[in-house]
């Protein structure tokens, strides 16, 4: 009874709150979502920049909120306080479109080794695909594990699909993403399937995958890059075979 009762609670309309009511309301979730994303960045990037960042969202948030719209505030306001953050990232990234490019090199030389193989290729065999040492491949896939794939993956998550104002074409979209997300992590090599599972689902540190695994930090920084661009060959692949559905409203 008790968990239906906060089941019941949960879903309970916003109470009519003024904007700096709202403001007061929201500010310990730009500390949970500045504080969970800041465990995923490089020790360099400070939360309390992000905090920043955060609370400019949810000043917007809170000017735009309508109650009549979105009966609840707590979901309308984390999605543009991650927004925010995320953005202020994107801000400070020098070599974004440097990392986009080398992300899709690394990507269309994975599928086509994956093709020519019928398996997924070893990291020595996308090296030389690239026309490259492996020592440089690798150094480019710690440079990928800072780029926007992964952090596309971190914000697919459960808490993202119902979140009481979503229409129902952004709904489908979002689900569809984690299906077939979910397809291509399958098709990783094991290794890379752990740690993507320890990062993401357990929230470890790479030192601490590392310590797990037995290889240096380094090593995990490689290995999460070149997941990001084998699920970059793979979603691509998935989306031809399986176009995205249309929904009618």
């Amino acid at each position: 009874m008790l968990r239906d009762s906060n089941a019941a609670e949960a879903l309970e309309p916003t109470p009519s709150l003024s904007r700096d009511e709202l403001i007061a309301e929201g500010m310990p979730i730009v500390r949970r979502v500045a504080y969970r994303m800041a465990r995923r960045l490089p020790p360099s990037v400070d939360v309390g920049d992000l905090i920043g960042a955060g609370s400019e969202g949810l000043i917007k948030a809170a000017e735009s909120y309508d109650p009549t719209v979105y009966p609840r505030f707590e979901p309308y306001a984390k999605q543009r306080i991650r927004g925010a953050i995320l953005d202020e990232l994107r801000s400070w990234d020098p070599v974004t479109r440097h990392g986009r490019r080398k992300m899709l090199e690394v990507s269309k030389a994975v599928d086509r080794l994956t093709i020519r193989l019928g398996r997924q290729p070893e990291e020595h065999e996308v090296a030389d695909e690239l026309g490259m040492p492996l020592e440089d491949y690798q150094r480019i896939a710690m440079e990928l594990a800072r780029g926007p794939m992964l952090g596309r993956l971190g914000q697919v998550e459960p808490d993202h699909v119902d979140s009481g104002f979503d229409d129902p074409a952004s709904i489908l979209g979002k689900r569809e993403m984690m299906e077939r997300l979910a397809r291509a992590i399958t098709q990783l090599p094991d290794r890379s399937q752990t740690v993507l599972a320890l990062y993401y689902q357990e929230d470890c540190t790479q030192a601490e995958i590392g310590e797990i695994l037995g290889v240096t930090e380094s090593r995990v920084c490689q290995i999460l890059g070149e997941a990001a661009a084998r699920l970059r060959a793979l979603l691509a692949r998935d989306e031809r075979v399986h176009p995205p559905r249309k929904v009618r409203i």
